[in-house]
Formats: C-alpha cells, sequence, structure tokens
C-alpha cells in the first residue's frame, strides 16, 4: 500500500513539472508572437529625415514665387522709369527755342504729329487715332535732310501703350521731313512701299 500511495505521488510532482514546463513554452511562444507584431517606433532622428523633403519642396515653391514677384516687380518699375524719362525727354524738346510743328493725316486713317528742334536734331512723335497694327508689324519713322533726298531710319513705335503715346528720337543731322510707313517688327532698313505719311517741316 505504501508502494502505491508513493507512485502516486511521483506521478503527481511529474504532472506539475510537465505543466510547469508547458506553461513556460506558452510563455516562450507568446513572447516571440508579441515581438514580431511589436509597433515601430520613430525617432526623433527618423522624423526629421521624413521632413527634409517637404521643407525642400517648400522652399523651392516659396523661392519660385519670390523670383515671379521680383520679376513682375521690376518691370513695372522698368517701364514707370521708360515712362518718366520719356515724358521728361517731351517736356525739354517743346521748351526748346525755334520748335518747328507739323501735323497730316495718315493714310488708312488717324493722323501723325511731329514736334522737331533744329538745335537738338530731335522729334517728338506722336499717333492719333492710327489703326491697330497686327502682330509682326510696327510704324516706323525716316528723315529726309532735303527735297527728294533718300529716307534714313529714325526709330520705330507701335503706338499701342500709353508710354509710347509720344516717342521721342534723335537724329544726327538737320531733317527737312518726317515719313512715316509701316514695317516689319524690329524695324527695316529701307524704306518699303508707299509711307502713310510725310510730314515737312519749316
Amino acid at each position: 500500500m505504501e508502494e502505491s500511495v508513493g507512485e502516486g505521488r511521483i506521478d503527481e510532482d511529474q504532472a506539475e513539472g510537465v505543466g510547469e514546463v508547458s506553461v513556460g513554452a506558452v510563455g516562450v511562444g507568446d513572447a516571440g508572437v508579441g515581438e514580431e507584431h511589436e509597433e515601430h517606433i520613430v525617432t526623433p532622428v527618423e522624423r526629421k529625415l521624413r521632413a527634409v523633403p517637404v521643407l525642400i519642396l517648400s522652399c523651392v515653391v516659396f523661392g519660385l514665387a519670390a523670383a515671379a514677384f521680383a520679376w513682375t516687380t521690376l518691370r513695372v518699375h522698368d517701364r514707370q522709369v521708360s515712362a518718366e524719362a520719356n515724358e521728361k525727354a517731351v517736356a525739354f524738346l517743346l521748351g526748346t527755342p525755334g520748335l518747328q510743328t507739323s501735323e497730316q493725316a495718315a493714310a488708312g486713317g488717324g493722323s501723325v504729329t511731329a514736334f522737331y528742334s533744329p538745335k537738338l536734331h530731335r522729334f517728338a512723335i506722336t499717333g492719333h487715332d492710327l489703326p491697330a497694327l497686327k502682330a509682326g508689324r510696327t510704324y516706323e519713322f525716316w528723315y529726309r535732310t532735303g527735297a527728294g533726298t533718300p529716307p534714313q531710319e529714325a526709330g520705330t513705335s507701335r503706338f499701342d501703350a500709353p508710354q509710347n503715346d509720344i516717342v521721342v528720337v534723335s537724329i544726327p543731322a538737320p531733317a527737312a521731313s518726317l515719313v512715316v510707313s509701316v514695317e516689319s517688327s524690329g524695324g527695316a532698313h529701307a524704306l518699303s512701299g508707299t509711307p502713310i505719311a510725310e510730314l515737312t517741316l519749316g
């Protein structure tokens, strides 16, 4: 009877040991599963690295916007300076003694007025209701030093902007008349076709 009881105890001890081993094995397995599914923690360094592309893109966009704004501002400023300089040049020319004035209707509509200073060898030219020109065309000015002499280049304008209402052009020699024609943009080196106006000075 005693041996039977001892054997029973041994079996119970073995069972408890097996149970403990099993529990331990399950615990190890659970720990492994937990490690596999553990969430990745973002470190401060990684967070900064992820923000770098966004910062670079923001700097590029801001730089382009600033450049566009600066370019527009400079163009507007240049136009204002050009217009102011042109107004001063016109005022100075109109105030010179011996100023000559001539006006003539232009072929195709409108008219042209020229103010000429023999002292400065300079014209102030304005167009009134001249037809708007197509792209690639411009009004070109020529001067003659005498009746029947070949016309020589003096400048161009499309008369399609406020600062071009009155155009000031300088010439190297005294003029006897002003010729106006329509030429290709950029100006021609020789008069082509029939002038739309020729204003005699004096």
